[in-house]
């Protein structure tokens, strides 16, 4: 999981980095000590040891954000990347992943804490100048970042980065990314409350002169859902745990229980009830394949990559519902080094008959919308490539694309 987490994006608006202001005159301390009393208070979490506070200019973030990347996005990582969102349909081939990642960063960077050195770094506007004080925007994004060192003084986010580092899950990864942004946003619209309730026009005010960027880059719709979902959906995962379990339920998640499954992010009652993914199993594969293709993914897709998907062909309310069954997966994705093409095979389980059968409905008029040309079978769709669609059994769907209409057909293994 990439250390670039814990990043408040405040995406009303976006920043430019000023000159590096280090320095923290005394009327800042105080006010630094009152939002950090206002935190505390708020996440009933008691600060261990001083998060120290620094302003990054413009050279200083772009050398922040190159570290990074270079340690959290070795190139194998950014193909593997790539190649899972090529098989989905959520981004075209050849597309600059690291470019566009980092031109995201660069415009709307507000924030982030440095889990290497433990400090909390805001980035100033040009128009913002050398100051006294934060300005109202930079005191919430402050918030945010604070809870953050919060959460690695008392529970050490570098090892729960680790541990969801073990395996390549997407979707795992993307679950706890959404435990600790969506407490720390949680607790940032709180204090952004209190602000309100103290003087509402202050914060109409600064927020409505801050500055939208002069342009912004290009993104595929997906990688602007996958960096906003750990903070949107996050926030209402935490406000359903600590409403039913209170901040010790969250202390205990981030302790030793984090949440395994976007499924469990979006139904926070699953969560709550312990209840996770359905293991799914899938037989070797690689003789239907044939030996001039490698394997390139072999792990989860999930909820929020599943609808994702959907949302391709389909409006979100019918991605929604489709996904929402989802009760476990498993993919494969396979590539030959000569080009672009894929294979891919996709087996899925559902929370119910029901659930399986309105995905199995669902998803051929996705494929027909996309193909307009079934096989005699009723089983695959061909066009540039062919895509195979089956329900198996009561509670299950198998997924295949390929070049060809045979191999795809053979891996759903119906025979199985």
């Amino acid at each position: 999981m990439p250390k670039l987490l814990f990043i408040a994006l405040l995406l009303l608006f976006a920043v430019t980095p000023a000159s590096a202001q280090d320095a923290v005159a005394e009327a800042m301390r105080e006010q630094l000590l009152e939002i950090q009393q206002q935190v505390i208070k708020r996440r009933e979490l008691d600060l261990l040891a001083e998060a120290p506070l620094t302003f990054p200019s413009q050279s200083e973030l772009k050398a922040f954000l190159k570290r990074r990347f270079l340690e959290d996005y070795p190139p194998e990582q950014l193909q593997s990347d790539l190649v899972f969102l090529q098989a989905l349909d959520l981004a075209p081939p050849g597309l600059d992943l690291k470019t566009v990642l980092q031109d995201f960063w660069l415009t709307w960077i507000g924030g982030y804490y440095d889990i290497v050195n433990g400090s909390v770094n805001i980035v100033l506007r040009p128009e913002d100048g050398a100051r006294d004080v934060l300005p109202i925007p930079q005191q919430v994004i402050y918030a945010h970042e604070f809870v953050h060192a919060l959460q690695d003084q008392h529970f050490d986010l570098e090892r729960i980065i680790d541990d969801a580092n073990k395996e390549d899950d997407r979707d795992r990864r993307l679950a706890i990314h959404a435990l600790f942004e969506g407490d720390a946003d949680y607790i940032m619209h709180d204090f952004l409350r209190h602000l309100y309730d103290v003087d509402p026009d202050a914060v109409n005010r600064a927020f409505s002169a801050v500055r939208e960027p002069d342009s912004e880059p290009e993104i595929p719709p997906v990688i602007i859902d996958t960096i906003e979902f750990p903070y949107r959906q996050g926030f209402h995962f935490i406000a359903d745990v600590v409403a039913a379990l209170g901040w010790e339920g969250v202390n205990q998640a981030l302790r030793d229980n984090p949440p395994q499954t976007t499924e469990q992010i979006y139904h926070p009652q699953l969560y709550l009830a312990g209840e996770g993914a359905m293991p799914v199993n899938m037989p070797d594969l690689d003789e239907i394949v044939g030996a001039e293709w490698q394997k390139a993914y072999d792990g989860p897709v999930g909820e929020f990559f599943l609808r994702q998907h959907l949302e391709v062909y389909l409006a979100a309310y019918q991605a929604n519902v489709l996904a929402s069954g989802w009760g476990g997966d498993r993919m494969r994705i396979f590539t030959n080094g000569a080009d672009d093409r894929l294979i891919w095979v996709l087996y899925q389980k559902w929370d119910s008959p029901h659930d399986a059968e309105e995905f199995a409905r669902g998803y051929r008029r996705l494929l027909e919308k996309r193909y307009r040309q079934v096989s005699d079978d009723g089983l695959c769709w061909v066009a540039e490539t062919s895509h195979c669609m089956a329900q198996v059994g009561e509670n299950e769907t198998r997924i295949s694309a390929a070049p060809r209409v045979e191999p795809a057909l053979a891996l759903l293994a119906l025979d199985n």
